[in-house]
């Protein structure tokens, strides 16, 4: 179990690091942007770097907050019954959202042959390229939904609060 714990707290990180990366080249172009609009020049290609960056981040943040346990729950009721009742709940929640990505990931790569082949203009590169996020973000939330059931039920990770608390 701590080999599990260890190897989902260093996915977790990279995949954090990712998306740090991502916000950040994002950041940076919507703010140079808006600087270069009063000169009337333009950056090729920005929009489509932009796009790519903000559908990478959207995609993989759905799996880093399943990892953090910061997916969305409403917890008056479910936290009102038992505790193996509730833990029950968590687990089935948890299932619910490994198989919805599961089937997202099988359904994907047919998503990617379709139009995968055309070029993402200006740079000429296949669509496929940034339609694999799809994929990538659906296993990697597979994963955590697992990993989640595994170290709650192995008693890796603490079961006193199961979801975020909502503020």
């Amino acid at each position: 179990m701590k080999r599990l714990a260890a190897f989902d707290a260093a996915l977790t990180r990279l995949v954090e690091n990712v998306m740090i990366a991502l916000f950040a080249i994002f950041l940076v172009i919507v703010v140079t942007k808006v600087l270069l609009r009063p000169f009337d020049k333009a950056i090729f290609g920005v929009d489509e770097l932009v796009k790519i960056a903000f559908l990478t981040t959207s995609a993989l943040g759905g799996a880093v907050a399943i990892a953090r346990r910061e997916h969305i729950a409403i917890t008056f009721f479910i936290e009102a019954l038992p505790r193996p009742v509730t833990l029950g709940f968590y687990v089935l929640g948890l299932l619910l959202v490994a198989l919805m990505n599961a089937v997202l990931f099988y359904l994907s790569f047919d998503w990617i042959a379709g139009p995968g082949g055309n070029r993402w203009q200006p740079f000429g590169m296949p669509q496929a390229y940034v339609f694999a996020v799809v994929p990538v973000a659906c296993g990697l939330a597979v994963f955590f939904c697992f990993t989640r059931i595994a170290l709650v039920l192995g008693g890796a990770e603490a079961s006193d609060r199961l979801w975020m608390p909502e503020d």
